[in-house]
């Protein structure tokens, strides 16, 4: 446990150094998002240097299980350390982390204190050899914050992820200063899926993904089936097949941060 800002600061930097971090050339310019037509309307994925934020929706708006797995599948797409910053707490799948492919020794998990929350994760976005930075907030984000992360990140080419467990869509401002804003939850339809060995049929919940925003312009929403959790990318379905309801089988297995601020 660190006992200041600073403190912890050098603890992460020393964590950085003793990863390996692949050579810098022919790294991609944008991160694939591991879904073909998602990455196709973003010209090639999500673009690196800048912020993107996401939010949980309906069921998962709290937890955020699923904009956390979809980060995680994206990052495991990445080189460099990654940094999972909380406010307060920070709760974590372990599950999901790994099954979107995240290699957890790639991972430092943080947790800081409200106060000095925002500030820490600006300066950890500025240090050398960090590849991405996800900023889990349970608070809204307000533009000064917005602009300072962006700024951050533009600086030294690593990206944000901004993670808020929150309902407060309705109050965000129409402009976004973030590159691209995303509502990720349960969908309302369902696909039926054949038990191989001849039991019962199995119904799997499907995901929406909505962009929000983008900085280019234009919105835009999918929805995935994400049932085989083990391989990626996803596959993208039709609205138009069966919908079917199915047991919550969700797995909460929480893994609780390694460093405080």
């Amino acid at each position: 446990m660190a006992s200041s800002h600073s403190d912890t600061l050098d603890l992460l930097r020393d964590r950085i150094a003793r990863m390996t971090v692949g050579p810098a050339s022919s790294i991609p310019q944008r991160l694939s998002t591991g879904i073909a037509e998602i990455d196709a309307r973003l010209g090639g994925g999500l673009e690196k240097g800048t912020v993107h934020e996401f939010f949980g929706a309906g069921s998962d708006r709290q937890v955020s299980a699923k904009p956390a797995r979809f980060v995680a599948a994206v990052l495991a797409r990445t080189t460099g350390a990654v940094i999972w910053i909380g406010e307060e707490t920070l709760d974590l799948c372990v599950a999901g982390v790994e099954q979107a492919g995240l290699n957890p020794g790639r991972l430092i998990c943080v947790t800081a204190t409200q106060a000095s929350f925002v500030d820490l994760c600006e300066a950890v976005l500025r240090e050398p050899g960090v590849g991405a930075v996800v900023v889990d907030s349970h608070t809204a984000p307000d533009l000064s914050t917005t602009r300072r992360l962006q700024r951050a990140a533009h600086e030294r080419g690593a990206t944000g992820f901004l993670l808020y467990r929150s309902a407060f869509l309705a109050g965000c401002p129409s402009h976004c200063l973030s590159a691209t804003r995303w509502k990720i939850g349960p969908s309302t339809s369902f696909s039926l899926r054949d038990n191989p060995v001849g039991g019962a049929y199995a119904a799997e919940e499907r995901w929406s993904i909505e962009m929000l925003s983008h900085h280019h312009g234009g919105a835009a929403g999918w929805v995935i089936d994400p049932a085989c959790y083990e391989t990626h990318p996803f596959s993208v379905l039709p609205e138009e097949r069966s919908q079917h309801v199915r047991d919550d089988r969700a797995r909460r297995s929480w893994w609780r941060s390694a460093l405080r601020a």
